[in-house]
């Protein structure tokens, strides 16, 4: 659905909103500390909802999904319940993060006001390279690169 949002449509800010707010419920829920392959689960559905909501060309969307799935390490059995409470921390100041980025989006909205937000999900993606396996890190990291380089090149067309 969030895709279909045309691409200066004011929409697009109260879809993030809702996806945000839905993720934020999600990870208020008591007792998610305890439980650390569902906190990991939780952060990469984030972060591909996330991915897939930014208006970026396909090709580097498609990359980008591929390659944090590809290189997402699910392993939680070394995860102590401080690092769960860690992790779940950066995901709430992520959207957070997000969540004042739209409503200053949404009082200034313009013609970069998307390109802006769009910027802002990828500086703010909850993605850390202790979130991935070690050989697809560089990988990802580029990607982000390429594609931050690309809604540059929009922002100062």
């Amino acid at each position: 659905m969030i895709n279909a949002i045309g691409y200066c449509d004011i929409r697009y800010v109260d879809s993030l909103s809702g996806l945000l707010k839905y993720y934020e419920a999600l990870m208020q829920r008591g007792g998610l500390v305890a439980r650390a392959g569902e906190v990991r689960s939780l952060k990469l559905g984030l972060i591909l909802d996330l991915l897939k909501a930014v208006g970026i060309p396909e090709g580097h969307k498609s990359g980008l999904i591929s390659a944090v799935l590809r290189g997402w390490d699910m392993n939680c059995r070394n995860r102590s319940i401080v690092q769960v409470e860690e992790e779940l921390q950066a995901i709430s100041i992520s959207i957070n993060a997000l969540q004042n980025e739209l409503a200053a989006a949404k009082s200034q909205w313009g013609p970069k006001a998307r390109l802006r937000l769009d910027t802002a999900v990828l500086v703010a993606l909850p993605l850390m390279p202790t979130d991935l396996k070690s050989d697809e890190v560089g990988t990802i990291q580029d990607l982000l690169r390429r594609t931050m380089n690309c809604l540059k090149a929009k922002m100062d067309g």
